[in-house]
C-alpha cells in the first residue's frame, strides 16, 4: 500500500529552490535589452 500522505500533489512542490522557466526567460529578456541600451548609448 502506497502512503496517500507521501503521493499528495502540495507536498511535490518541495525541493531545491530554482527559478522558473518563464522567470528565466525574463531574466534573459532584461538582460538583453540593458545590454541593446548600453549598445545604443556608446558603452
Amino acid at each position: 500500500m502506497r502512503n496517500p500522505i507521501a503521493r499528495d500533489p502540495l507536498l511535490r512542490k518541495g525541493g531545491a529552490h530554482v527559478k522558473s522557466k518563464s522567470r528565466q526567460r525574463a531574466q534573459v529578456k532584461r538582460d538583453v535589452k540593458k545590454d541593446v541600451d548600453e549598445w545604443k548609448r556608446g558603452g
